[in-house]
């Protein structure tokens, strides 16, 4: 917005602004372009670099929990001793009660029970409650996960099944209050592209505190090893508490009282909520297999050992991590200012990955190879991201209402289902394919680096195959689903769809920042001059700054609105105070004013366009 006073806009002819009013209907961007020319550099919540940096911590700690559980449970069966068709079983038996996690987590946070005590709504809002408390209680359960009390194979198996049920409450908690708050806090495609820059810096170091800690656990298994692994993993969970400030400012009240499974079963026969359903759960499967097989990849195809797996772990993520984060900002500014790129691009990228998985796995058994390999997969997969996030944002907007905690709620249920069942059947995939293990703990010296030795070596080929299988041939045949079902996404460029959604995005927003006839402050009405049902105010002035008064105090304390009018003239008809009647002679009554509001600014410049 400007600094200055708002001026009438000197617009083209009249002609020409009806052929562009006829035309408005065919470019879907036009109406949230509009706005962000009125706005402070076309970011309507006017956050820092810093204040979305802090916003996207809130990740840190749910992604920290789950790539150490991931890894984890690696760590149960190789070190530990547990059993992988036991934990594979757990794993399978936990994919199907995190869907109603997930699903229940989402109503509750709409509903905004059970913290309406402690956290009024007015100031807290639904979302930041829920961050602040399991932020909380995800620290205490890292910690514990790294230390169980006890080798005896059934407390293990106790003792992980409980840490992962509780564990996996407060991620998803954590992750659909902040996706929920997005949605509210950045209404517009922009800021929600933009966000996704910082989300991925936050969420790769939480997966490197996460993956890390549980790496280190694997390569120097040790008492004081476990220690310092629980106390990196508790302190990042801690550490996304950090983000509840911002998130406060997504206070948008309750819903309606509804029946919350007729509201469900609404929402899920909506065609375009069931493609995301199907496009979020495939990408979760997706998402899963490397992850998951990874380190069985480096020690049983490569033959690795602890301390040469260790190093071509950290190797691997570096690669990613550049392959990942560096294009970042270059996807972020291209992908705000093109909603066509956001979509072919990542598609493009995706399809040469398909090609290069099985050529580079499966024929090729250098680690060398394998390195580019991670590279490319990284960089081809980073750039899908944007259009997921914006995508998901616009089914909210198209269908959630006040109910975004719900739908984004099913959303990361399906995901986290496929992640899960996919997990669980990778695992129990590696049992049925003849992997064996063994405890070394226990051993000492010699003994110890015979039985390290065994346990590598003493594997059958079927192992191999079925990891070379899992990642050079399934995962690229997920993939190119994925990418057929994105093709034929209903919400896409140049669609009325897309087109309706931002225009309700537009006036949304507009309803939100403009009060009735321009504003109220501290007992002062100041009418709005088109919504007073007359014409705006011509009297000439002298050009000069705008008049800054004290706010007058309230019973309550100081007015909240922050704003200052110009004094009306010729080139300023807008939000003009009412006339007063004093001695005969008309007089400007001037408004208490603060420093500018930039919402409001673009309020009245938008209301200046619609006067001319």
């Amino acid at each position: 917005g400007s600094r200055g006073t708002a001026r009438r806009p000197t617009g083209p002819p009249q002609a020409e602004m009806e052929k562009e009013g006829d035309n408005e209907d065919l470019d879907e961007e036009q109406p949230q372009r509009e706005l962000s020319r009125h706005s402070t550099s076309g970011k309507v919540s006017g956050h820092s670099r810093w204040r979305r940096l802090q916003f996207a911590h809130s990740l840190t700690g749910p992604y920290a929990a789950i790539s150490a559980i991931s890894i984890g449970k690696d760590l149960y069966m190789l070190e530990f001793g547990a059993s992988a068709n036991v934990i594979g079983s757990i794993l399978l038996v936990c994919s199907f009660v995190s869907p109603a996690m997930d699903s229940l987590v989402g109503t509750l946070q709409d509903k905004g029970r059970f913290m309406l005590r402690c956290f009024p709504a007015a100031t807290w809002g639904r979302r930041a409650p829920w961050m602040l408390t399991h932020s909380i209680m995800l620290g205490p359960l890292m910690f514990a996960f790294f230390l169980p009390p006890s080798y005896d194979k059934d407390l293990l198996h106790a003792w992980f099944l409980s840490i992962w049920l509780a564990g996996y409450w407060c991620v998803a908690a954590s992750v659909n209050a902040f996706e929920a708050a997005r949605v509210e806090i950045y209404p517009f495609k922009e800021e929600r592209v933009d966000i996704e820059q910082y989300c991925k810096l936050t969420v790769s170091f939480g997966i490197f505190v996460g993956s890390g800690a549980g790496t280190m656990c694997l390569t120097f298994p040790s008492k004081i090893i476990f220690f310092f692994a629980s106390i990196a993993g508790s302190a990042a969970a801690f550490s996304s508490a950090a983000a509840v400030p911002v998130m406060r400012e997504a206070g948008s009240a309750a819903p309606k009282k509804t029946d919350g499974s007729a509201a469900r079963a609404t929402v899920l026969r909506n065609p375009v909520v069931l493609r995301m359903v199907a496009i979020r759960a495939l990408s979760g499967v997706y998402e899963t297999i490397f992850p998951s097989l990874q380190l069985y990849y480096f020690t049983f195809v490569f033959k690795m050992d602890k301390h040469e797996r260790f190093l071509w772990l950290a190797v691997s993520g570096a690669i990613m991590a550049v392959a990942e984060l560096g294009p970042t900002p270059f996807w972020a500014k291209l992908f705000t200012k093109s909603t066509t790129a956001m979509l072919y691009v990542p598609l493009a990228l995706r399809m040469v990955d398909i090609v290069a998985a099985p050529l580079m796995v499966l024929f090729v058994k250098d680690v060398s190879v394998f390195m580019v390999y991670l590279f490319i997969w990284r960089f081809c997969n980073a750039a899908f991201s944007y259009w997921k996030v914006a995508a998901c944002a616009w089914v909210c907007d198209h269908d959630g209402g006040d109910r975004e905690g719900m739908i984004l709620g099913v959303f990361t249920m399906v995901t986290n289902l496929g992640r899960a069942v996919t997990s669980a059947a990778l695992v129990l995939g590696l049992g049925w394919a003849g992997l064996r293990t063994t405890i070394c703990l226990e051993d000492e010296g010699v003994e110890r680096d015979a039985c390290e030795r065994d346990k590598i070596h003493n594997q059958p080929e079927s192992l191999t195959m079925y990891l070379q299988v899992m990642i050079g041939v399934m995962a690229p045949l997920i993939e190119l689903v994925v990418c057929l079902l994105t093709w034929e996404f209903p919400i896409r460029p140049g669609s009325q769809m897309l087109a309706d959604i931002c225009k309700k995005q537009t006036e949304s927003y507009r309803s939100r920042t403009s009060p009735k006839a321009c504003h109220i402050v501290a007992g002062h009405d100041f009418v709005d001059s088109d919504a007073a049902g007359r014409r705006p105010s011509t009297t000439t002035s002298t050009k000069s700054p705008p008049q800054h008064q004290t706010l007058p105090q309230t019973p309550i304390g100081r007015s909240a609105f922050n704003f200052e009018v110009p004094e009306a003239g010729p080139e300023s008809p807008v939000c003009s105070p009412p006339a007063l009647d004093i001695g005969g002679v008309s007089k400007q009554r001037s408004p208490p004013s603060a420093p500018r509001s930039p919402q409001l600014t673009a309020v009245c410049e938008n209301k200046a366009v619609d006067l001319e």
